[in-house]
């Protein structure tokens, strides 16, 4: 095989530009060989064909209905913009935003090249992100809150101010990743603008909401625009001084997510996630006490230390109650869901527990006893949140009246062992058959750890037949959901564990 050399004159001369680098390594990599085929690029394009042509009616009758919405309906979707807007923001923080690939993170960035040239393409790709996001958060809240008659120059107006806000929110993280101390103070901001948000969700029907005049709504967009604008200027110029070190962890993160989307391996996530939460976060030995399985005193210490977590946890309870009004399979989802979250608060020692049970067996504890008391914290959680959301729900949604706190508490141990079983999935199997479809073939593997544990549901039919608007509660149908429940975590406990055997 023949190799390309660079000319001695291109060694002796100026030292290049993170530009000129790209581009010598580009001419290297298509040298060795084409990186990406046609046949790649046709079956991404067909891929994303298919599904546009598949979802596009269902997201078009989802984001502009026939009539605008109307009554509480139409703070809720006010309520789901702004939590759209902080949800933006909250991602931006967590990505980063600034990343660089690996490659570009071990090679270039210690290299003397200029820094602004070296992340100029980071940055572009945050904000074009940012303002397509808050281009369709703008759109999709004209569509469900304007009137069918709005001219279109309307709806290009929000769509400016939205792209313009995605814009400013992605500079905003953009400064908080450069200025560590601030940035701590930024993340404090959607823990007090989210319970502001649940009460807008949950407003009184009679106030009349909030407009911006017509003519204001040009001048509006074409300030935030300047303001974008300027913004960027100032931090591309501020780029060639930025630090090394706010780099490194962010672009370690979205590599390794990459690769597990390209190895169709997520396993290792969860653990990456846990490791980077707990990294650099002063913790204290305590003794134990005997009173308690030393299980259930190590997740009430996991309780403890994610107190910020909790807070949070109690702020969601509001969600269920937002989209009240869509479809009913769509509200027991998101009860579902998120007493899976709840639960999977002190899952992270359980899945730790099934990878290394070295510390379990020096105890002396079997595998059921071990189960029997991981799930404890879990199925209090999830009670807990399950019945404050099923609360809220029936307070403020169309629910009858009856005991959905109760339906909500019963519902809570099945959601817990569902949260444990995913959490103990371990690795996918890459071993099984590859199976036949009129579509092509596809590897089972991930599909099943995808969907490990959703079995367990089985057992909550009466509470989420509820949930989705079937029948109303009562007290016959708590103490059948409560029978169910209890019965699927004995069914688990038995089936599932051996008395005998030593944790594994």
């Amino acid at each position: 095989m023949s190799q390309v050399r660079a000319s001695p004159a291109a060694l002796t001369g100026p030292a290049p530009g993170a530009r000129e680098l790209r581009r010598w390594i580009r001419r290297r990599r298509a040298a060795a060989g084409a990186s990406l085929s046609a046949e790649t690029v046709y079956v991404v394009a067909l891929t994303l064909a298919i599904t546009v042509a598949m979802a596009g009616p269902h997201l078009q009758r989802l984001l502009r209905p026939v009539r605008p919405v109307a009554g509480t309906d139409r703070w809720a979707v006010l309520a789901l913009l702004a939590v759209a807007v902080v949800g933006l923001l909250v991602v931006l923080r967590r990505l980063g935003p600034l990343v660089l690939r690996r490659d570009d993170l071990g090679w270039l960035l210690p290299t003397p090249v200029p820094r602004r040239g070296l992340l100029l393409p980071a940055l572009g790709r945050v904000l074009v992100g940012a303002a397509t996001v808050g281009a369709v958060v703008a759109l999709a809240g004209v569509a469900q809150l304007a009137t069918r008659s709005t001219a279109t120059a309307t709806g290009g107006w929000w769509a400016t101010t939205g792209a313009a806000g995605g814009v400013l929110l992605a500079l905003l993280a953009v400064a908080a990743q450069r200025h560590a101390g601030w940035g701590r103070r930024l993340d404090r901001v959607p823990v007090v603008l989210l319970p502001l948000f649940g009460a807008v969700a949950l407003a009184d029907p009679s106030h009349r909401v909030p407009g911006v005049p017509a003519p204001a709504l040009g001048p509006l967009a074409l300030a935030v625009l300047l303001a974008a604008v300027v913004a960027t200027a100032v931090t591309v110029r501020a780029l060639e001084t930025f630090p090394d070190t706010p780099l490194h962890d962010p672009s370690r993160l979205v590599g390794s997510h990459l690769d597990a989307a390209y190895a169709t391996e997520p396993s290792f996530l969860p653990d990456l996630w846990e490791r980077r939460y707990w990294r650099g976060r002063p913790l204290r030995s305590r003794s134990l006490s005997r009173r308690f399985p030393a299980p259930i005193q190590h997740d009430l210490r996991i309780l403890v230390r994610k107190r910020r977590r909790l807070g949070w946890l109690a702020l969601a309870t509001v969600a269920p109650a937002v989209v009240a009004g869509g479809p009913g399979p769509l509200v027991a989802a998101a009860v579902v869901v998120g007493g899976s979250v709840a639960a999977g608060t002190t899952l992270d020692a359980t899945r730790r527990d099934a990878v290394q049970p070295a510390l379990l067996r020096l105890l002396g504890l079997t595998g059921r006893r071990v189960l029997a008391a991981r799930i404890v914290a879990p199925a209090v959680l999830s009670s807990a949140w399950c019945a404050l959301a099923a609360t809220l729900l029936a307070a403020t949604g169309d629910l009858p009246p009856g005991p959905w706190w109760a339906f909500g508490l019963a519902l809570g141990p099945t959601v817990a062992v569902t949260a444990l079983r995913r959490a103990r999935s371990g690795l996918v199997d890459t071993a099984l058959p590859l199976v036949d479809t009129p579509a092509g073939t596809f590897a089972p593997g991930p599909l099943i750890w995808l969907l490990a544990g959703v079995d367990q549901l089985v057992f909550a039919v009466p509470a989420l037949a509820g949930l989705g608007g079937v029948w109303a509660p009562t007290w016959t149908l708590v103490a059948v959901q409560a029978g169910l429940s209890a019965a699927g975590l004995a069914a688990w406990l038995l089936l599932w564990t051996d008395r005998r055997r030593p944790a594994v």
